[in-house]
């Protein structure tokens, strides 16, 4: 397979590009590239191109454009996943998943019982998981990571697919428990087993350990989320949002 790297700015119409930095490291120390070499280049447009490496520096390469190619390799579906992000390494592994299963965008999420807390060097740590991800699996378009939101201000957002994974629904009465009207008892009862689409975009509320609280899930129900029981099984965070992206996505 041709080695993938990453560009932060455009190439545009450029017939040979400069790549630097952390990017250009890689190549020249790591990957021991020499001139001759042809590698694969993105930058997050959906284009990619085959170029080859005619001039080595300390800490740069240049490249000549042999190439160019828009592959797109994204799902009909927009996912959007908002979510409780838990603590140290498990986070780098979900963006790096959420990544290959094809997601748009991710919202982290602060919840009342949630553990991590969302600072701007972490989600700048994410959004570089998010390229290395993309160089493994191929994709040409990153991932969004957003900026972190309330639950509260995540559960307004419109969509016509909106669902709120909420753990052992089924089981614990959803109708009794976050629905008060028909309308909103409609709304709730939905198994993760019963979600097709193909098309258009979604919206997913993932929560932290220990689930969603009853009043988030009840203000999520009173805003016509659809309350998704998981199974019979409590699951992990990581757990979660991916059966949910897999389901959407995949159709697994």
């Amino acid at each position: 397979m041709t080695q993938r790297y990453f560009l932060d700015t455009p190439i545009g119409q450029a017939t040979s590009v400069l790549l630097q930095g952390s990017e250009a490291q890689h190549l020249t120390r790591v990957m021991r590239g020499k001139c001759g070499d042809r590698v694969e280049l993105f930058d997050g447009s959906g284009w990619q191109w085959i170029a080859e490496i005619v001039d080595v520096g300390r800490n740069e390469a240049t490249l000549k454009i042999l190439s160019t190619e828009e592959a797109d390799l994204e799902p009909a579906l927009a996912l959007t996943v908002g979510i409780a992000l838990p603590k140290g390494d498990r986070q780098k592994w979900i963006i790096e998943k959420l990544v290959e299963l094809g997601v748009t965008t991710v919202i982290p999420l602060t919840t009342s019982r949630g553990v991590a807390q969302p600072v701007d060097k972490a989600l700048v740590r994410l959004r570089n998981h998010v390229i290395s991800a993309s160089k493994q699996c191929g994709r040409n378009r990153l991932l969004e990571i957003g900026e972190v939101a309330s639950l509260e201000a995540f559960l307004q957002r419109t969509a016509e697919n909106r669902f709120i994974a909420h753990p052992k629904s089924a089981q614990m009465g959803v109708n009794n428990t976050v629905a008060e009207t028909p309308r909103e008892q409609e709304a709730c009862n939905i198994s993760i087993r019963d979600i097709q689409l193909e098309l258009g975009a979604a919206v997913v509320a993932i929560g932290p350990e220990g689930g969603f609280s009853a009043e988030e899930a009840t203000a999520a129900a009173q805003l016509q989320w659809k309350i998704v029981d998981m199974g019979p099984r409590i699951l992990r965070i990581e757990t979660a949002a991916l059966a949910f992206a897999a389901r959407l996505l995949v159709g697994i």
